[in-house]
């Protein structure tokens, strides 16, 4: 069983995260509790950012249920990854920055996997990306109220803002003259 995985979210749902759709002051509570329940340290690995190189030890990741038939992406939790655990799991973003061969390895790694079983696995994750990108979603993060605490108020909001296609720091390309 494989410890460490891929989990590509459809690109009808890019940029609707958690720590996007609530208050920073929120979010930033939540991350916090996700660390503190980790004891600091990745939940996959057991290893720190600080470990490896990086200048923080955790970063928090939302884990997502898509639910195939009636298209709603239902917020799980959220848990506590090193950063290179974080990059294998967002292996698009990682692989659009150049940070291909740093997911693979780690995954290798981490699963006791090789080079061959990590290709795999991702093509597979790829395949099932390509058709729930075919889909739009709905968000349900009755989660945070549930077990974070999170008001209603917060979660209402949240789940009615529109969904940004196109990310304010993505620069526009301009036409060659």
């Amino acid at each position: 069983m494989a410890r460490l995985g891929v989990e590509l979210v459809p690109s009808t749902c890019w940029y609707s995260n958690v720590r996007s759709l609530l208050p920073k002051k929120e979010w930033d509570r939540l991350r916090k509790i996700s660390y503190e329940h980790a004891n600091y340290v990745c939940e996959i690995c057991k290893e720190s950012g600080l470990d490896q190189g990086y200048k923080h030890a955790l970063e928090c990741h939302e884990i997502w249920n898509y639910n195939e038939k009636t298209h709603i992406q239902k917020l799980d939790g959220l848990v506590s990854l090193c950063p290179k655990c974080h990059i294998v799991k967002h292996i698009g973003r990682a692989n659009a920055m150049g940070n291909q061969a740093i997911a693979f390895e780690h995954l290798e790694k981490v699963n006791g996997w090789s080079h061959k079983q990590v290709v795999t696995h991702v093509a597979k994750e790829f395949d099932v990306y390509k058709e729930r990108s075919k889909h739009e979603w709905t968000i349900d993060l009755t989660v945070l109220t549930e077990h974070y605490e999170t008001e209603e108020k917060l979660i209402t909001e949240a789940q009615n803002k529109p969904r940004v296609t196109d990310h304010p720091w993505k620069k526009k390309r301009r036409k060659k003259r």
